[in-house]
């Protein structure tokens, strides 16, 4: 018998109702989002891409700057795994303070990258099919798998 893992109830980041839900695209294709597989909310689902749908699993909470990224309205953040490395697969995982995986810088050039660690939100080969898992990967100069838009 395998027992399950208990995780506290993670704080919920609200979205301001005066705001309409924030969306990240790939490379300023807005028919594509950044997506939580399933709109499963627990630790370790897979962030993918998919078709842009107007659920809350591609609402996102990011700022120019240093921080997190997380989920609109929930305590989740986008999650870069305890060793990131090119191809490693991104996640939601519950938010913590201090936590390198979680502390993400958007920059001016439009990438997500993981604060002084060299790696940027990557789309996976390119790929824009549904359900692709995004990754990380080096930071690349104009390395258009590591452009995100967000839009309103």
């Amino acid at each position: 018998m395998t027992a399950s893992v208990k995780y506290p109830t993670p704080p919920l980041f609200p979205l301001p109702s005066s705001f309409p839900p924030p969306l990240i695209h790939p490379n300023g294709n807005n028919a594509k989002c950044l997506d939580v597989r399933g709109a499963v909310l627990e630790n370790g689902t897979p962030v993918q891409i998919f078709d842009c749908n107007g659920t809350p699993a591609q609402n996102w909470v990011i700022s120019p700057g240093e921080g997190h990224v997380v989920l609109a309205n929930t305590g989740f953040c986008l999650d870069a795994g305890s060793a990131p490395a090119n191809g490693v697969g991104m996640k939601i995982w519950q938010c913590f303070d201090n936590l390198p995986a979680q502390d993400w810088f958007y920059t001016s050039d439009q990438r997500i990258a993981l604060t002084n660690q060299g790696f940027c939100l990557d789309l996976t080969n390119g790929s824009l099919v549904n359900s692709n898992q995004i990754q990380t990967w080096t930071c690349t100069d104009s390395d258009v798998n590591q452009i995100w838009t967000i839009t309103n």
